[in-house]
C-alpha cells in the first residue's frame, strides 16, 4: 500500500512540474561561434555547451569566456537561470564571477495562476 501510494505521490508530482514550466526554442541570429554557443547553453544540452567552451579556451582562457560572453545582453549563467535551462546553468554559476551569479532567491507562483501554453516560446539569441 505505501507504495502506491508513493507512486501516486511522484505521478503528481510530475505533473505539477510540467503544467508550470515554459518551454522556449532558441534560433541563432547569426552563425558565429559564440551564438551558437548561446544556443547551446538555451537549450541546456551541456555536453555540447562544454565541447564549445573548451574549443573557444583551455584553462584562465575557459573562466574568462564563461566571464566575458553574454547572450541577448545577459552574462551566461543569468541567461540559462531566465530560460530556465538548469544544467547548463549550475555549470555555469558555478564557475562565474560573483558579479555575474545569479543570487539565490525564493519565489512562491500560483500553479492556478500560471497560464499553460501548449507550445514553445521562440527566442532569438546573438552573441555580445
Amino acid at each position: 500500500m505505501k507504495y502506491l501510494k508513493l507512486a501516486g505521490a511522484a505521478l503528481a508530482l510530475s505533473f505539477t512540474s510540467q503544467i508550470s514550466a515554459q518551454e522556449f526554442q532558441f534560433t541563432a541570429e547569426d552563425k558565429s561561434p559564440e551564438t551558437q554557443f548561446c544556443v547551446s547553453v538555451g537549450n541546456n544540452n551541456v555536453e555540447s555547451m562544454k565541447g564549445q567552451l573548451f574549443r573557444m579556451g583551455l584553462g584562465d582562457a575557459l573562466r574568462r569566456n564563461i566571464n566575458t560572453l553574454t547572450c541577448n545582453g545577459l552574462p551566461l549563467a543569468q541567461f540559462a537561470f531566465k530560460y530556465q535551462a538548469e544544467d547548463t546553468f549550475r555549470y555555469l554559476n558555478n564557475r562565474s564571477s560573483p558579479l555575474n551569479r545569479v543570487k539565490s532567491s525564493v519565489t512562491i507562483n500560483d500553479i492556478a495562476m500560471t497560464g499553460t501554453n501548449a507550445e514553445p516560446k521562440v527566442i532569438r539569441v546573438s552573441a555580445g
